[in-house]
Order: structure tokens, then sequence, then C-alpha cells
């Protein structure tokens, strides 16, 4: 879906490199490398040693993000998240200021190096950058937006909402 909302020389210039763990989700290396359009890979696939956390550098810190945001042991289940949903938290944590990142969001900084993939990544996936005073960073944001929706539309279908980080 991404290669096709950025296209395949976007794709290329932004994730040539896929690093990832030996999860199941991960084990087709031939797909995940693969173009979804004719021609030659659109990425090369690496995977990390078993429980070598450290060779997959900074994008263990957005999963680490991820899990304050929506906790294990909480009841809060990745099977119950929609897509609508997944971009909230997105937003939500690529919106928060980063000291290894000089202070900056990861979306100010991808929009400071390279505006165009930016654009293109944030329209595909339906992020925005949130002001610091909108953020949450709790699952409350994700119930809030889905109450806002179901307001405004009754396509959603959900009626409960995901349970509250105390």
């Amino acid at each position: 879906m991404l290669e096709k909302a950025i296209g395949k020389k976007l794709f290329q210039r932004l994730l040539g490199l896929i690093l990832t763990d030996n999860g199941c989700e991960f084990s087709d290396a031939e797909a995940l490398e693969r173009s979804t359009f004719h021609g030659p890979a659109r990425a090369k696939g690496y995977y990390c040693d078993v429980r070598q956390s450290q060779q997959k550098g900074r994008c263990k810190r957005n999963h680490v993000e991820l899990r304050k945001l929506l906790p294990k042991g909480r009841g809060i289940s990745f099977d119950d998240l929609e897509g609508r949903d997944l971009a909230v938290a997105m937003r939500q944590l690529n919106s928060e200021l980063r000291p290894s990142l000089m202070g900056l969001s990861p979306l100010a900084m991808l929009k400071a190096a390279d505006p165009e993939a930016a654009d293109a990544l944030a329209e595909a996936l339906g992020i925005e950058e949130l002001p610091y005073k909108a953020l949450g960073l709790k699952v409350d944001a994700i119930n809030r937006d889905r109450e806002d929706q179901g307001a405004a539309s009754s396509d959603l279908g959900r009626t409960r909402a995901l349970p509250s980080r105390s």
C-alpha cells in the first residue's frame, strides 16, 4: 500500500533498507523485498540476531514509545485497532519532541530533511503533526478520536472504547 501511495522511486529512497527481527510476521523476506511494480526488488531486508535489540538502533525507541501509548497487560490488543486508530497513535508519537532529534519531533525532522518525502508519507499514512499542547500520549487519544468520529460518522461501527491507562 505504501509503495503504491508514494511511488517506487520514493519508496526505495526512504525504505530501501529494511532492518527487522526474526518474527514470523517478517518471515517472507522475498515479499518484503519484491516490488509491487514490475522490475527489480524495491528493498533489501536484513534480520537482526536473536535477542540483540541493540542492532536495530533507534527504531527500538519507537516501540518503547508505542508501548507507553498502548501498554501490554492492560487489555489492549493490536487486533482491536483499526487503521484510523493507528494513524492517531502515530500522529501522537511522531509529534512528540525528542532530545535525540535536537528537540524536534520525528515529523519535523523528516520535513526539514526531505519535505517531499514528509508530505508523501503523511498523506499516505493519514498523519499530521500535532501541536505540543494537543499531545495526549495515552490510549485516551485514540478513544477521544473514536468518540469524535462516532459523533460525526456512524461508519466506524465501534462503540467500545479501549481500556484507559491509569
